[in-house]
Formats: structure tokens, sequence, C-alpha cells
């Protein structure tokens, strides 16, 4: 399915209209990875492909700088955790995107998502409740490019389950991503984080990864 995707995202690179065209299809207003929100009662669709896994965002403008929706997603990795690269899991969540500044060419933004999630270990299914929080700072590059930084915190609790340890699991990554829009409507994504898993009760820290490329359609 990843390999369909890229190939998917290579073809409409392959069909983009150039930088003058993109620009008078229409300046964007919006973005998917970036502090800036969608707009009121705008909808937009984000699917991603990559590691850990893949996912699907909606989410619909309810003001200017606010966006209230919600994540599915499927993971073949354990969260990001480069020792825990088989253990497939489901989140469900709900997402609130806000903006807090909006300058034009500079903007910031604050996600939280929390929702349910299930991960299948070898010996017990393991439950727990995702509370991520993270903030996003956008540059408006050029005027089909945004180019953004990230810090989040995409923390979550499992639950005690057939001898696996009941905690607080701490990922605190950094990174960033860029935004290109073919057309004012359609965009093609990359992001890239990494940073430090810490594993609050069990007491020792592992790597956390995560690379995903992704496309965002706005209705």
């Amino acid at each position: 399915m990843t390999r369909r995707f890229l190939a998917l995202c290579a073809f409409a690179f392959a069909l983009a209209p150039s930088g003058a065209q993109a620009a008078a299809a229409g300046a964007h207003n919006w973005s998917a990875i970036t502090g800036r929100t969608a707009g009121t009662n705008v909808d937009v669709l984000h699917v991603q492909a990559g590691w850990p896994g893949i996912s699907a965002a909606w989410y619909h403008g309810m003001s200017p700088k606010l966006d209230l929706g919600g994540i599915f997603t499927f993971n073949y990795g354990f969260e990001g955790d480069v020792n825990f690269p088989t253990r497939p899991g489901l989140k469900l969540q709900g997402l609130i995107r806000g903006n807090l500044v909006d300058t034009g060419k500079f903007n910031l933004g604050v996600q939280f998502a929390p929702g349910p999630l299930v991960y299948f270990f070898p010996a017990a299914t393991i439950g727990g409740v995702a509370i991520p929080i993270g903030l996003a700072f956008g540059i408006h590059a050029t005027p089909e490019l945004n180019v953004a930084l990230a810090f989040e915190l995409p923390m979550f609790v499992v639950f005690q389950n057939n001898g696996y340890t009941g905690q607080l699991v701490l990922p605190v990554l950094f990174g960033g991503g860029i935004e290109y829009f073919f057309q004012h409507d359609l965009a093609l994504t990359f992001q890239l984080k990494m940073g430090p898993m810490i594993f609050t009760k069990d007491n020792f820290t592992d790597f956390d990864f995560q690379a995903l490329m992704g496309l965002a359609f706005k209705f």
C-alpha cells in the first residue's frame, strides 16, 4: 500500500503545474502541517503513509482560528519506536487544531488529538489512551511552498495486561516538513520527526522516528 501511495505522489508531481501556474490558480490560505488552520466552513482531508503506518485525518474549520475533526491511524510499528517495528495497532482520535499567530509570512499553531489506542503484542493485546499535544511553526516560503518546524509530545498511557506494565509513555519529538501546493485545494506533504521515547515506569528510553508522506485535499 505504501508503494502505491508513493507512486501516486510521483505521478502527481509529474502532472503538477509550474510555479506560475500554481500561483495563478489562487493563493492558498490553509495548511495541513503548519500552524495555519483550514478556515471557516472549510473541510480538509489529509492522508499519510510511511513509517510507522498510515493515517487519515479530517477536520472542519469552525472559525478562522479553530478546526475540529478526527484521525484514524493504522500503525505497523509501535508509535514509531525503532525497537518495535512489527507491533501493529489502531488509533481513533479526536482532533483540535488552533492557530495562535498568523502574520501571512509566519504562523504558529497548536494541536491536541486525544483518543483510544490498541496494540497487538505477541503475548497480549494492550489498550490505552493517546493524549498528544504539539506546536507547529510555519514559514510561507513561496506562493506554492510552506516549510514547517514541529515540537510534539505524542504521549500516551498504556494499561497493564498480562505482564506488560501500565504506564505513561512520553515521546519528545522534534522535526519539520514541507508542503507543496499543486493548486489552491491540493497539496503534497512530507514530515520527518524524531526524538527519545521515555517509558516512565520501566525507566528506559527508546528512539522514536517518524517519516510520512501525504496528500491534503481542501473541500
